[in-house]
């Protein structure tokens, strides 16, 4: 599992960023449905060859990062 660090801070324009980012690099990976929790905590999940890329805008952390199945480091 890779971890990358898009921003120190939680960010919704930051998180959209890096977003549009992996939507460019991974045009066919499917999207799922973008999760708000409680803390308005924002997570988007997507699935490229059977991996998954998840990117959250963490309020509690205070973050937003990348949790991946695949190398992003030409990205991120």
């Amino acid at each position: 599992m890779f971890t990358y660090t898009v921003y120190k801070n939680n960010s919704a324009e930051k998180f959209k960023e890096a977003c549009a980012m992996l939507e460019i690099h991974y045009n066919k990976a499917d999207k799922d449905k973008l999760l708000t929790d409680v803390d308005g905590t924002q997570i988007q999940v997507y699935h490229t060859n059977g991996n998954e890329i998840i990117v959250f805008n963490d309020i509690e952390i205070g973050a937003v990062y990348i949790k991946s199945q695949v190398d992003l480091s030409d990205i991120f």
